[in-house]
């Protein structure tokens, strides 16, 4: 497996993990699987690269293994899928907190608009009320003066 395979498995990966709104359990899971096979393929190939040259080196009787070996090299590969786990459930948790985060921002944001619209037309009425106060003012005073010139006579 070169590096070119593994930087545009790694790209599909993230174009599809953004594409998705919702990042579920089972898309953790197909995740999980994605990179447990691209693990398998490279087990795959590790183990045809190592049967290569174990078959080399048994013909020319440098080195041979033991099971010791064998069972460092199983623990070796345990080690790597186990971190391969470790970092898919990271990337699924910062992923679930950045959608979380964006919801949050987007509601906040609503909010902020729906009282932006409320504030105005709170404004808008009560320059309504001023200037109806004003006219009953206007009406009350003229009233006044009139019945004021009525006594006068």
């Amino acid at each position: 497996m070169n590096e070119a395979t593994v930087l545009n498995k790694q790209k599909s990966r993230v174009e599809r993990t953004i594409s998705n709104s919702q990042y579920t359990a089972k898309d953790f899971q197909l995740e999980v699987l994605d990179r447990l096979a691209e693990m398998q393929e490279f087990a795959d190939s590790l183990e045809t690269s190592w049967n290569g040259k174990i078959e080399a080196l048994k013909e020319q009787r440098l080195v041979k293994f033991d099971s010791r070996t064998l069972l460092a090299v199983g623990a070796l590969a345990l080690s790597i899928g186990g971190y391969v786990i470790q970092d898919a459930r990271n990337i699924a948790r910062q992923d679930s907190e950045i959608q979380a985060t964006q919801a949050r921002v987007l509601r906040l944001e609503q909010i902020a608009a729906t009282n932006t619209e409320a504030r105005i037309r709170t404004e808008v009425q009560l320059g309504e009320l001023r200037d109806g106060q004003n006219e009953i003012k206007t009406l009350i005073q003229a009233h006044d003066n009139a019945s004021k010139r009525a006594v006068k006579k």
